[in-house]
């Protein structure tokens, strides 16, 4: 049982790592709301919502949504598949006529898309009630004018961009959970080492397309 606790223990610090970027970005957006409260005599509040957009449509919100896809679905993707490889159950998928990337990494691949824009919907909603929340606690600032500000600041292509980056991050880690997941020759101890690369690759490549969003969007 080497093997389980081996995996368990890298499943565990990666959830540590996820708990600590969200505990930092929850402190970074914290610091922004307590800066607009210091400065509230120099009229802020007309660009809470302005940035809390900018900052959690189109940044913040996707990033989270995929570290959390990452750790939770990418991790057991890997794991799953590994061990369906080392129990020969591949093999017999084709032995019996069924295609394996249509019955194994199809599903996967769409479960992944579509779990991560409904989380990122969720995320982004929440964040931007939770900051609307706190302007209108320390800002007074009114419903309407918060929602004003942040209807004026989205336009219909940051909606597309959001969307784009769903299919983007969702491919990235399901098709890299598969790869390293199907990958395993002959031992159980490969088993974390190939979840271990799924992650890593997932993330390197989630940060990479989202730069390249960035460039895309701001160049």
């Amino acid at each position: 049982m080497a093997w389980i606790e081996a995996l368990g223990a890298a499943v565990r610090h990666f959830l540590e790592y996820a708990g600590d970027l969200a505990h930092l970005a929850a402190k970074t957006v914290g610091g922004l709301l307590q800066a607009y409260a210091q400065l509230a005599g120099l009229g802020p509040e007309q660009y809470t919502g302005t940035l809390l957009s900018a900052v959690i449509l189109r940044e913040l919100g996707p990033v989270l949504a995929a570290v959390l896809v990452i750790g939770r679905s990418g991790t057991a993707i890997a794991a799953e598949l590994a061990t369906l490889r080392l129990g020969e159950e591949v093999e017999a998928l084709e032995a019996h006529g069924v295609d394996p990337a249509q019955y194994l990494l199809a599903p996967r691949l769409l479960g992944a898309i579509l779990s991560l824009f409904a989380l990122m919907v969720f995320l982004d909603a929440a964040a931007l009630l939770a900051g609307y929340a706190v302007a209108a606690a320390k800002l007074g600032t009114p419903w309407g004018v918060f929602w004003a500000q942040v209807s004026g600041a989205v336009a219909v292509q940051d909606f597309g961009f959001t969307a784009m980056k769903a299919v983007v991050f969702g491919a990235f880690i399901a098709i890299q959970s598969c790869y390293f997941g199907l990958s395993v020759k002959a031992s159980q101890t490969e088993v974390p080492q190939v979840v271990t690369k799924a992650v890593v690759a997932s993330l390197v490549s989630v940060f990479i397309a989202d730069g390249l969003f960035v460039a895309l969007i701001y160049g």
